[in-house]
């Protein structure tokens, strides 16, 4: 949806598609993902910006729809099918 409220949803989808397609462009030019982070002091796994990206837009995801958005909410970002006006044969 185009709505001012929906603003934060879109920066989701952004994020993810972002993440997505600097991966996949790795996976294609590379035939592997270069991954260039690492904290040793933690032992962390190494990691990349695209995968930033897509962790960040699943944690806003699932903040998002837990605080921020209600159910009327929902209904607009999934429209019901049964009370669109048409007619399932």
């Amino acid at each position: 949806p185009h709505s001012k409220r929906f603003g934060l949803l879109n920066v989701v989808v952004i994020l993810f598609i972002a993440g997505a397609i600097g991966n996949l462009l790795d996976r294609i030019i590379n035939n592997y993902v270069v991954d260039f982070f690492y904290f040793c002091l933690i032992n962390f796994p190494i990691f990349n910006v695209a995968d930033i990206y897509v962790t960040v837009a699943a944690f806003m995801f699932i903040i998002l729809g837990l605080f921020y958005y209600k159910e009327d909410d929902f209904s607009v970002i999934f429209p019901d099918r049964k009370h669109d006006g048409k007619h399932e044969n």
